[in-house]
């Protein structure tokens, strides 16, 4: 997990996967990654919360790459916009409606990275992982 950037905070990640209540991911002050299980065959997307600090940010987007044995399958990103910094105020933007593959052969764990980007410039970077469970 890398230092978020001083103009940009990370503060949670809500999974809302279709019949289950949300899971809600502190990522405000985290050193480490997060660990996610999700069932095969689950639809579900993802509330992304954030801050901005000092200055206005143009052009954020999300980026989420999931691997599995070191290559990739899937890839998604989810523009942000242009967000006013705020000493009080958290933004929120929600992925598009995903679904988990399903079958025996897709369980187990995958290693993703997600990123924020301001334009080309990486703000924040982490490491998770996701389970894929019956």
């Amino acid at each position: 997990m890398t230092s978020p950037h001083p103009d940009f905070i990370p503060y949670q990640n809500v999974l809302k996967v279709k019949g289950k209540e949300p899971v809600v991911f502190e990522l405000e002050g985290r050193t480490e990654g997060v660990e996610v299980k999700i069932p095969g065959g689950a639809k579900y997307h993802t509330t992304l919360k954030f801050k901005v600090k000092n200055r206005k940010l143009e052009n954020l987007r999300y980026k989420q790459v999931v691997k599995k044995g070191g290559v990739p399958i899937k890839t998604k990103e989810v523009d942000l916009g242009t967000r006013e910094p705020s000493e009080t105020e958290i933004y929120e933007a929600d992925s598009p409606e995903d679904e988990t593959p399903s079958g025996w052969l897709t369980r187990g764990t995958y290693y993703a990275t997600t990123t924020y980007y301001e334009g080309d410039n990486e703000l924040f970077s982490t490491q998770w992982t996701l389970e894929i469970t019956k």
